[in-house]
């Protein structure tokens, strides 16, 4: 099984090599396995998705390998997500904490952390507002057109949301300066909260946003300018690959 299992993997790095496809046969011959063998591991491979058939029986990675990669991309991101939470709970003992990411047309909260907890931070995976949360300007403010466009088209803004704004052009104002600060706030959240939210960006590109809503009376003199100043230290998200020899199981 082993031994099978290593052949697979060895067929996959050879077809992740092979851009314009590469035939069955092709296949055998590089990896030096008897074409039967490299036939019935090719085919229990297509069944599960992790290669399909493109023309004149070429072979190219499957879906599942973008959908493997995928999800172990959204699992770093969190566990990347947990530590900069764990910073700052430390740091803010009253504040609560969320971390959301755009999924599926909309905002995810994948992260949790309320003072109503203990300080403990759970996970999560609940449907966000997109007018009236400060997670949802970041949204607005940095996702691709399209996906930002398809955002407004899956919630549009309702009566209730509209009057908490006053206007259209008062949450776009509040979208421009999200924009140019890297940093959103609600103009009808209540004064005695500060509450922040900061994009994460990963590769140039919007991987989630961090929200901190703290109580006024727990920051101190200008603590609510180093809060945002913190919270915007925390944008740029690099994650470490881990190294090739920790990927193996040890006996």
């Amino acid at each position: 099984m082993v031994q099978s299992f290593s052949r697979c993997i060895e067929i996959l790095k050879i077809i992740a090599d092979s851009p314009d496809g590469i035939r069955l046969a092709e296949i055998a011959r590089i990896a030096r396995l008897n074409y039967t063998t490299a036939y019935n591991l090719a085919g229990t491979m297509m069944k599960s998705g992790l290669i399909r058939r493109g023309e004149n029986h070429s072979l190219f990675l499957g879906p599942l390998v973008t959908e493997l990669h995928l999800r172990r991309e959204h699992a770093e991101l969190v566990r990347h997500a947990r530590g900069l939470m764990e910073k700052l709970a430390a740091r803010y003992p009253e504040a609560d904490l969320t971390y959301s990411r755009f999924t599926g047309g909309e905002i995810t909260a994948f992260l949790n952390r309320s003072r109503g907890w203990m300080g403990e931070i759970r996970t999560a995976k609940s449907v966000l507002p997109l007018y009236q949360t400060v997670a949802g300007l970041v949204f607005l403010a940095f996702l691709p057109e399209k996906e930002a466009s398809s955002l407004r088209t899956n919630f549009p803004l309702d009566s209730r949301s509209l009057s908490a704004w006053g206007s259209e052009e008062a949450l776009e104002h509040a979208v421009k300066l999200c924009r140019e600060r890297s940093f959103s706030r609600l103009p009808f959240d209540s004064p005695d909260i500060c509450r922040v939210a900061v994009p994460l960006f990963r590769k140039g590109g919007l991987s989630g946003a961090l929200t901190c809503a703290c109580p006024n009376l727990t920051l101190a003199e200008g603590g609510e300018r180093e809060l945002i100043r913190r919270l915007r230290g925390f944008s740029e998200v690099v994650l470490e690959e881990p190294p090739m020899n920790g990927l193996f199981l040890q006996a």
